[in-house]
């Protein structure tokens, strides 16, 4: 792998986000890297259903929520943070954006559950490792 310049790092708010945030500020502190956060938005499944002010309000609020306290973070360890915004399905997108914005790395927190839960529920670091052609970090 190449010099690492460019880390998507995921957020939605969780302490396991917050976990790979950390691991991409060593990693960015060690090599003068820029750490990108990015929040997905959940949009309505159904077709047909209308995005709302209030649905948008609710989700500019999470993301809010969500990207805050890592501005914050990166800020108090000195290391270059930007942040952006997407929606959908969680995985596809950051999958997309991390091809799309030529990212080296992919920091990503995952839950750790087990292989039957995951089976049923599904795993967005599983998702992003298997569909994207960047290198992924999962931190447990």
């Amino acid at each position: 792998m190449s010099k690492i310049q460019k880390i998507l790092v995921p957020l939605d708010g969780s302490s396991n986000s917050m976990r790979g945030l950390d691991t991409a500020i060593d990693i960015a502190k060690g090599c003068d890297a820029e750490i990108t956060g990015f929040y997905v938005f959940h949009l309505p499944l159904a077709a047909g259903v209308k995005y709302t002010q209030k649905m948008k309000d609710n989700a500019q609020k999470k993301a809010i929520k969500a990207i805050g306290p890592a501005i914050n973070k990166t800020q108090k360890a000195g290391a270059t943070f930007k942040y952006k915004t997407g929606g959908g399905n969680t995985g596809s997108e950051i999958s997309n954006f991390a091809q799309k914005g030529k990212f080296d790395l992919i920091v990503i927190g995952a839950r750790g559950l087990g292989g039957v839960k995951e089976a049923f529920l599904g795993s967005t670091s599983n998702y992003v490792m298997h569909k994207t052609q960047v290198p992924v970090l999962i931190v447990k």
